[in-house]
């Protein structure tokens, strides 16, 4: 995908706050090329040159990890270091990159960390991520499970991520 410019795409998908409430919407963690080298080439380019955000909607968070964090909560979550943590959603469960697939994915630890596909790619990922932030701001999540089937037709299949948060926003 040439010329998505994630990071000004999410942040011009937040909600309009006033200027005097900071609520660091436009916070991005930051990856150094050391930190992704693992990983496959677009994303670790990716990692460095755009980021991920500190936070984003549906309730999950990012964090650079260091080596040895990685491997701590690859360890204690009983995760195979196949994958490459990215962050956590609003239970906890570890948000991770498949180095092998390439596949986003998190270890919903309710059922014995089982592994919940969210999309194909890091970079569908990422679009999927402003998709979601511009409906939930439009308040059109009637139309969000469509536009992502269209950028990342897996992600929007019953019992994926994606699907499930659009479908939890209507309850």
């Amino acid at each position: 995908m040439t010329g998505f410019d994630f990071k000004a795409r999410f942040i011009s998908s937040q909600p309009l706050v006033p200027p005097e409430l900071d609520l660091c919407l436009d916070e991005f963690v930051v990856y150094e090329a050391g930190q992704v080298c693992s990983l496959a080439p677009q994303d670790a380019e990716f990692l460095v040159k755009q980021g991920l955000p500190r936070d984003a909607a549906p309730f999950l968070s990012f964090e650079a990890y260091s080596p040895s964090q990685i491997a701590h909560r690859l360890m204690v979550y009983g995760i195979s270091e196949d994958y490459f943590p990215l962050g956590q959603n609003g239970s906890g469960d570890v948000l991770a990159i498949d180095r092998r697939s390439r596949e986003v994915v998190y270890f919903n630890h309710d059922f014995d960390n089982a592994r919940v596909f969210i999309n194909s790619t890091l970079v569908l990922f990422a679009q999927c991520l402003c998709i979601f932030q511009e409906h939930l701001r439009d308040s059109t999540l009637e139309r969000c499970l469509a536009e992502i089937k269209r950028v990342d037709s897996a992600a929007a299949v019953p019992g994926a991520m994606w699907a499930d948060a659009v479908s939890e926003e209507f309850c």
